[in-house]
C-alpha cells in the first residue's frame, strides 16, 4: 500500500526507529425478529489503522479512521506524544516473523452462500417453532441473528506482513414461559459459520426446555450439596475466570496460579485447551496482533498446569517465549494479552449418566451475577443460581432463588466427573466450552 509506504518514510523524518502499520476492518449484518415481524435491520462497517512505534526507547501509539495522507502526519505527532508520556518500564518491542512463515488458508465463509431473505426467513421459522413448543410459552422474548467479518492486516518495517479475514454467525433466542401466576425465563445460542437447520432445534431444546422446566421452582434447604454445573454454567464461570491464566495477570499477583507451572492443579482427568483456528470458534488467527504464530497448545494438561498465556511483552518479563495472545480490542487500543478460543476436554459420561451416578443433589442450569459474585484472585464465587434436585439418581423438581458459593481452586481438585455435551459461552465475553461436570460439594444458601 502507497499510504503505509509514505507513513514509514514520514516515521523516519520523525526520528521514530522502528513502526508498525494494523488495519482492522469490521463489518457486521444485526437483526431481529418480534412475533413474526422483522423488527431491525442494522448494517455497520469499520475501518481502522493504528500505528505503533519506538520513539527514543518507549513505545508509542496512535489511530485513525482517516485512511488518507492529510492524516498522516497527526497520526505521527500522536504516536510521540504517546511515547513521551509511556513511562513504563518494561520496553515493547516490533517483532519480526517468529518461525517460519506459515501458509494462510483462509477459512471459506459459508455464510455467504445464503441471501438475506434466507436469513431472515430461518430467523422467522425459528420463533414460529419456539412458540409452538407448548402454549404456555407466552413470549419470544429475543429471536436475534448477528453476523460478522473481522478483518486484520499487520505490516511493519522489519519485514512482516500478514493478514486475516474471519466470518461467524451468532442467533441469540429467548423465551419466557408462564404458568398461573408464575413465570419463568430461559436463553440460548449459538455461535457458527454455516446455517444449519439442526441448530433450531437446538437452540429451541435449550431456551424453551428451560423455561418449561422452570415453571413450579421453589427454594432448596441451606447445605451442603453434591452439585453438576451444566455445560453452559461451567462455560460461563470459566470464562470469567480465565484471567487467572494470563501472564500479565500473574505478574501482578492477581492470580494464585503463580508459581505452579508443571505443578498439579486440578484433578487428572480435567485439561483446558486452546485453539485459535478451532471449527465454529469465535475466533481464526494464525498470528497475534503482534505477528506470532498461534497454534493450539495445553494450558492445564491431565491436571497439570503447562503454561500462561504471554504477548511479547510479558513472556520476555517472564523470560519465555509469547504464547501467541498478545491482541488488541480495536484499532484504538494497545496490544494486551487475550485468549482465543479455550475448553475444557470433553469426558466419556453423558449428563443423564452424571445424574446417576451424583445419586442426590443439584444440577445447576443457570446463574446470574457474574461479575459481581466471582473473585479471579481469591477463587471466591458466589452466584445467584437455578437448577434441578436430583433425588435417588433422577430429576424430580425444579429449583430457584438458591446462591450456590464455592473455590474455583479448591472445586479444581474436587471435580468427580466430566462430561461430553460441551457448549461456550457468549461471544461477547471470553469465549470458553465446557461440558457439564460433576463437581463435587459446594454450599447451597436457599430456605
Amino acid at each position: 500500500m502507497n499510504l503505509i509506504n509514505l507513513l514509514f518514510e514520514k516515521g523516519k523524518e520523525y526520528n521514530i526507529e522502528e513502526m508498525e502499520v494494523y488495519i482492522n476492518k469490521n463489518s457486521s449484518v444485526d437483526f431481529n425478529i418480534y412475533e413474526g415481524e422483522l423488527e431491525k435491520y442494522i448494517v455497520a462497517e469499520e475501518t481502522g489503522l493504528s500505528l505503533r512505534g519506538i520513539y527514543n526507547g518507549k513505545m508509542g501509539y496512535s489511530y485513525t479512521e482517516k485512511l488518507w495522507e492529510e492524516s498522516l502526519d497527526e497520526l505521527i505527532k500522536n504516536l510521540i506524544q504517546y511515547a513521551e508520556n509511556n513511562h513504563s518500564e518494561t520496553v515493547e518491542k516490533i517483532a519480526s516473523l517468529a518461525g517460519e512463515k506459515s501458509e494462510f488458508i483462509p477459512r471459506k465463509n459459508l455464510l455467504n452462500k445464503y441471501t438475506e431473505e434466507e436469513k431472515i426467513n430461518y430467523l422467522l421459522d425459528l420463533e414460529k417453532r419456539a412458540y409452538g413448543v407448548d402454549k404456555r410459552v407466552k413470549t419470544i422474548s429475543g429471536c436475534s441473528y448477528s453476523e460478522s467479518t473481522n478483518s486484520v492486516y499487520i505490516r511493519n518495517t522489519k519485514g512482516l506482513e500478514l493478514e486475516s479475514s474471519h466470518t461467524i454467525g451468532t442467533i441469540n433466542l429467548g423465551a419466557v414461559a408462564e404458568e398461573g401466576k408464575n413465570m419463568q425465563t430461559g436463553y440460548s445460542h449459538i455461535v457458527f459459520n454455516d446455517l444449519k437447520e439442526e441448530y433450531k432445534d437446538i437452540l429451541i431444546k435449550d431456551s424453551v426446555g428451560d423455561a418449561l422446566s422452570m415453571l413450579g421452582s421453589d427454594q432448596a434447604e441451606s447445605s451442603n450439596y453434591n452439585i453438576i454445573l451444566r455445560n453452559n454454567v461451567a462455560a460461563d464461570m470459566f470464562s470469567n475466570f480465565l484471567p487467572i491464566f494470563f501472564g500479565n495477570t500473574v505478574q501482578k499477583g492477581l492470580s494464585l496460579m503463580k508459581g505452579k507451572i508443571d505443578t498439579e492443579v486440578a484433578v487428572e482427568s480435567f485439561s483446558i485447551v486452546e485453539d485459535p483456528l478451532m471449527d465454529n470458534g469465535k475466533y481464526y488467527r494464525t498470528f497475534d496482533d503482534e505477528g506470532t504464530l498461534t497454534g493450539e497448545k495445553y494450558i492445564i494438561e491431565n491436571g497439570v498446569l503447562k503454561t500462561f498465556l504471554y504477548s511479547n511483552k510479558t513472556a520476555e518479563k517472564h523470560g519465555v517465549s509469547s504464547t501467541g495472545n498478545g491482541f488488541r480490542n480495536s484499532h484504538k487500543s494497545s496490544i494486551d494479552t487475550m485468549s482465543t478460543n479455550m475448553y475444557i476436554k470433553e469426558g466419556n459420561k453423558t449428563l443423564e449418566d452424571m445424574v446417576k451416578e451424583m445419586e442426590n443433589g443439584i444440577i445447576i442450569t443457570d446463574i446470574d451475577g457474574l461479575h459481581a459474585g466471582i473473585n479471579p484472585t481469591s477463587g471466591n464465587f458466589s452466584l445467584l443460581s437455578k437448577g434441578l434436585l436430583v433425588e435417588d439418581g433422577e430429576i424430580t423438581r425444579p429449583i430457584s432463588q438458591i446462591t450456590m458459593a464455592g473455590n474455583l481452586y479448591e472445586m479444581l481438585k474436587n471435580i468427580k466427573i466430566i462430561g461430553n455435551d460441551t457448549k461456550f459461552s457468549h461471544p461477547s465475553s471470553n469465549y470458553f466450552g465446557s461440558p457439564s461436570i460433576y463437581v463435587g460439594k459446594l454450599t447451597i444458601a436457599g430456605k
